[in-house]
């Protein structure tokens, strides 16, 4: 029983992580971050916390570095780093933590919707599994895009009794300036099928040592935000 808690309890955790930085990092950018640096901060310091471990712990089973292993590092660079946390954190900015949220459960969906022309999913729409995944996937999309593009009369629910005050302040004062409700979700849209190219590239891994291949792609993407800002 405690075996089949604890990876539950584990995602809820990470879960919850991921709508804490959501937060965060809206506050940052109303704050005046500029969403390239943003991202070029996380991938420097992803780089130093996970090299002292990658090296240590992978030093005598680490492969020798070829160009097709490098080049491979560089498509994850791109797709997996640059354009995805790029178009997300620029998206983010553009719109809401919550229809960043929203936005980011339709990653298994775009991935499913990509891998079946590359084989490397099935539909099976005569069983009863692949019809189970053709509806879960149009609920799923289905349910993000109207979450995000839809917008209703707003439904008073009384406010927190929990108050950031530096994010109530920032938020009134450039968070409403920031808003594009349609630029916002197209960006975190298009970095959910970056996403997805990047799980694709993936499936047959030539560097199977994971911890120095995520080294090695936050390493190459340390520079490519700052080039594009500077562009």
């Amino acid at each position: 029983m405690e075996g089949d808690l604890f990876p539950f309890l584990t995602m809820v955790i990470v879960q919850l992580g991921y709508a804490g930085m959501n937060i965060i990092s809206k506050v940052a950018m109303d704050s005046g971050m500029n969403p390239f640096v943003h991202v070029a901060y996380r991938q420097v310091f992803a780089t130093i916390a996970i090299a002292p471990f990658a090296y240590f712990m992978e030093r005598k089973t680490r492969p020798k570095m070829t160009a097709s292993i490098f080049f491979q590092i560089f498509l994850c660079s791109i797709f997996g780093v640059t354009v995805n946390q790029i178009t997300y954190f620029v998206g983010l900015k553009n719109s809401t933590p919550t229809i960043a949220c929203a936005l980011t459960n339709i990653n298994p969906a775009v991935t499913f919707i990509m891998a079946v022309p590359f084989g490397l999913e099935k539909v099976g729409v005569k069983s009863k599994a692949g019809q189970a995944k053709v509806m879960g996937t149009i609920i799923c999309v289905g349910g993000a895009l109207l979450l995000s593009f839809y917008h209703g009369s707003i439904v008073d629910i009384g406010k927190s009794s929990i108050q950031w005050k530096y994010a109530e302040e920032t938020g009134t004062k450039s968070s409403i300036n920031h808003v594009n409700l349609i630029l916002g979700p197209i960006l975190l849209i298009v970095s959910a099928i970056s996403w997805a190219i990047w799980l694709i590239i993936q499936v047959s891994p030539q560097y199977s040592l994971s911890l120095s291949i995520d080294r090695s792609i936050k390493f190459v993407s340390n520079l490519e935000p700052l080039k594009m800002k500077d562009s």
